[in-house]
């Protein structure tokens, strides 16, 4: 007996729809690989507030005491090694030393670094403090280092939480082109000169120190010692710790 035209009407049907369906079932099994991912990563980053405070990229408590504002390049294999130093002393401070990041990209490690420091701005905008504090962290574990960059830069961002269309639109704009080259010409003028740099800063006085290279928490801790001890001096002042034994710095 042969099919009827109902039977037959209703395969054509789901055979034209089987390549939409095969489709969503892909996408759908995609989006969860990127949630899955997200919440594993954004799971290291809790210390860091889901918004922005002042524009300014902050990992860890607000009422710190202490900032360690890194200047940073995402290219530079001393700027990976130092990465989790401070991110270690903010989380086992309860609250008395923060993070602030501040782009550095090197000129000898561009196109790469710059792309990579304006790709986490759009992060940050688009999804959030703590993602861009994601973006940087599984920058430094994905990228070849030294101006070869990541592989597949949307799929981070993605992983991290960033809608694709809406960090197309702002990676396309180059708004934060402006914003880089400022951190870095503000970084210059305090002093320094390869990444990574980090001025120590005394948030009850305003006195700050800058360390320069892939210094360990104990130059830091050492760092900090120094500012306290500047309280009974004048405020406002900007120096340069004495230079460790060691140093590194790209």
């Amino acid at each position: 007996m042969g099919q009827s035209y109902t039977d037959i009407a209703v395969q054509t049907a789901l055979m034209e729809q089987l390549p939409g369906a095969v489709d969503k079932t892909l996408k759908d099994r995609e989006a969860e690989k990127i949630n899955a991912a997200k919440a594993k990563i954004l799971s290291k980053w809790s210390g860091a507030a889901d918004t922005n405070i002042e524009g300014r990229h902050i990992y860890g408590s607000m009422d710190a005491q202490f900032t360690l504002v890194e200047f940073s390049d995402l290219e530079c294999p001393y700027c990976k090694r130092f990465h989790d130093t401070p991110k270690q002393m903010a989380d086992k401070s309860e609250g008395r030393i923060n993070w602030e990041w501040q782009h550095y990209p090197l000129a000898f490690h561009n196109p790469a670094a710059g792309a990579a420091a304006h790709a986490s701005e759009c992060v940050g905008e688009v999804a959030g403090n703590k993602a861009f504090w994601a973006f940087t962290g599984e920058w430094f574990t994905r990228t070849q280092l030294n101006g070869q960059g990541v592989e597949d830069v949307e799929r981070l961002a993605q992983e991290v939480g960033a809608p694709l269309d809406s960090y197309r639109q702002c990676m396309e704009s180059g708004k934060y082109r402006a914003l880089i080259e400022g951190q870095v010409k503000k970084g210059t003028n305090m002093g320094v000169t390869g990444t990574p740099a980090t001025v120590v800063v005394d948030n009850l006085t305003g006195n700050k120190l800058l360390v320069k290279g892939a210094q360990s928490t104990q130059v830091l801790l050492q760092t900090m010692q120094q500012l306290v001890k500047m309280r009974d001096e004048a405020p406002n002042q900007d120096k340069s710790a004495p230079p460790a034994e060691g140093a590194a710095h790209e």
